[in-house]
């Protein structure tokens, strides 16, 4: 199946799981989460991230495939902006910043405004979104333009950074007439190798530059250059003319079309939609959430069966448990939040000491990269080299770490639900045959904030619905990295000089870095208070909805009993049938997920 058809299929299942829901248990706690699920299905989008060095036509490209004129492109250096670009009959811009302030445009036309020859601050701006009526972009395919890797704007490739590994699909962009340059070498090694080449798509532009009789020795000589850098079997590096794509596509000629060889790319990029690995990742996500819904809607349907064979007694005994747990839920909250206090403690104290060392390594780096500097140009020494080293250095770091925090995250949520779960089973037994009294239920704390450990199956009450989600897909931003104010006296400055500007220099390069790395573990410390905060609120949102789901089904059985209208026997024979269609969902998403 492709990942389309995977998607629809899924859907299908949860929509059907809907249904039967609301025709037999109204009140179960997982119509919320079944709807949310096939909200996100629907929502759910496939990016095409487009990446280059300066004057590749990367901005040209992007508009041969949306077929319309919309991206500034010109013989000099034009995007000097994250342009994210989705569908919407409605066109229109806006421009989201670094201070968290969003401009919005009822037209295109601003784009003019903030191309690389214009005089705007670019690193003000983290990027411009764009909603443009496009075929391509209807099946929710979101286009991302960027400003060239080669560029040393340091918010500017800060953020190709960050997006990049969250593409479904990268198309590298090169050029037939200067191929691969130790900048792209230097890119396609460090970050497109890293995030995964299998995403990678590899075009050649400006092949209507090229000698027809020239086009295929250069072609299989870019290809084999190509397999040297990414140690990997290229299927096929695909040449291109980007001018003749978008003036195929605008004039509607069919054979400059042919000739631009947009159509093969444009059918590589459909399979790798249809079939990318990405995809695979977020089929597995759909799946594992549609199984764990449904292992809930199971335990919903045990505890309404075994409700519908108690007496009355028995029923209003369980309801009045139900409403203690209401009743306690405030004190509940309170432990969870210290617990969450403690765990939030312990990943800042080791982001904390990894940021300490890091930033030690990097003062000695920087030490003696300053110690052993030999030369007049001091200015550039200050303003370009130690920049660069230290901004490599925290991209570094965040390779590093990013996904360890997550991990961490991540645990901490699943022990969030694990705790709740186990809380709530201790203290409310629905077994048939039991004759247990809950007049006096023993406070259970929901945490042993010493242990931070459990073990029961994660995902029972939220049903895998990702409290972190949203935060998980958030990247951590580089500090701005600038070493003005470092002092030096000229650009040029003789040898015997510079011994004794040194020591000042590394006292206030330390100072910087010092600042640097303080601010940076600043930021990532809220990162993770907001992280443990979304935890709880979610965390406990979803505990409050499997209550009011039990206390629901209880209340329409202790109602049929009151009124003697109930007919117990089709009562468990529809409950068993919901039973048998919720298991053939989950094995079915079992074994074709």
């Amino acid at each position: 199946m492709t990942y389309i058809d995977e998607k629809e299929r899924i859907r299908k299942l949860a929509e059907a799981a809907l249904t039967k829901l609301e025709g037999t248990l109204p009140g179960s706690s997982q119509m919320k989460v079944l709807t949310d699920l096939i909200e996100d299905l629907d929502e759910d989008s496939y990016t095409i991230m487009v990446v280059g060095e300066f004057k590749h036509g990367k901005s040209t490209f992007v508009n041969a495939l949306l077929g319309r004129d919309i991206m500034p492109r010109g013989v000099t250096p034009t995007t000097a902006t994250i342009n994210v670009i989705e569908y919407g009959k409605e066109e229109k811009a806006s421009v989201h910043k670094r201070n968290q302030t969003i401009e919005e445009f009822d037209t295109l036309d601003i784009l003019k405004n903030y191309t690389a020859d214009d005089d705007f601050d670019s690193d003000e701006i983290r990027h411009i979104k764009l909603t443009v009526d496009s075929t391509l972009l209807k099946n929710k395919v979101v286009l991302i333009d960027t400003p060239g890797v080669n560029d040393l704007s340091e918010q500017r490739s800060e953020v190709t950074h960050q997006f990049l590994p969250r593409a479904d699909v990268v198309l590298f962009m090169g050029s037939l007439t200067s191929p691969i340059k130790a900048s792209e070498e230097k890119f396609i090694r460090e970050r497109l190798i890293k995030n995964g080449i299998d995403r990678v798509i590899f075009a050649a532009n400006f092949m209507d530059s090229i000698d027809e009789e020239e086009l295929d020795e250069l072609t299989e000589f870019v290809e084999r250059r190509l397999e040297t850098i990414t140690g990997v079997h290229l299927n096929s590096l695909y040449p291109l003319s980007a001018l003749e794509a978008v003036e195929g596509k605008l004039e509607n000629d069919a054979e400059l079309l042919r000739y631009s060889g947009l159509p093969e790319l444009e059918e590589e990029i459909l399979r790798r939609i249809e079939s990318g690995s990405r995809g695979e990742e977020k089929i597995k996500n759909f799946t594992e959430r549609l199984v764990n819904i449904c292992e809930v809607i199971e335990d919903e349907i045990k505890t309404a069966s075994i409700a519908s064979s108690q007496t009355i007694t028995e029923l209003e005994l369980q309801f009045a448990a139900i409403q203690k747990w209401f009743g306690d839920l405030a004190a509940q909250e309170t432990d969870l939040q210290n617990y969450l206090y403690d765990r939030e403690a312990e990943i800042n104290f080791m982001v904390s000491k990894s940021l300490s060392h890091f930033g030690e390594r990097l003062n000695d780096d920087i030490e003696t990269r300053i110690h052993t500097f030999q030369g007049a140009a001091i200015k550039n020494l200050v303003e370009n080299q130690l920049p660069m080293v230290i901004k490599s250095q925290f991209t570094t770091w965040i390779d590093q770490y990013e996904d360890k925090i997550h991990q961490l995250l991540i645990k901490l949520e699943k022990e969030v639900s694990q705790g709740l779960t186990r809380s709530f089973n201790q203290s409310i037994q629905l077994q048939k045959n039991q004759r247990a009294s809950f007049n006096h239920l023993s406070t259970i704390p929901i945490f042993d904030a010493k242990s931070g450990n459990a073990h029961v199956k994660a995902g029972v009450i939220l049903g895998s619905v990702g409290s972190v989600a949203l935060l998980l897909g958030a990247p951590f931003f580089l500090p701005i990295v600038g070493m003005a104010g470092l002092p030096y006296i000229s650009e040029k400055i003789a040898e015997k000089q510079l011994a004794a500007v040194k020591p000042e220099l590394i006292m206030t390069a330390r100072q910087k870095v010092n600042e640097m790395v303080k601010d940076f573990d600043r930021q990532l410390s809220e990162y993770i208070k907001e992280a443990t905060n979304d935890i709880r609120d979610r965390s406990l949102e979803e505990f409050k909805r499997l209550l009011y789901s039990y206390e629901t089904i209880l209340n329409d059985e202790m109602d049929k009993h009151h009124n003697e209208t109930a007919d117990i026997k089709k009562r468990e024979s529809k409950l068993e049938e919901l039973k048998n269609i919720v298991t053939s969902y989950r094995s079915g998403v079992e074994i074709y997920g």
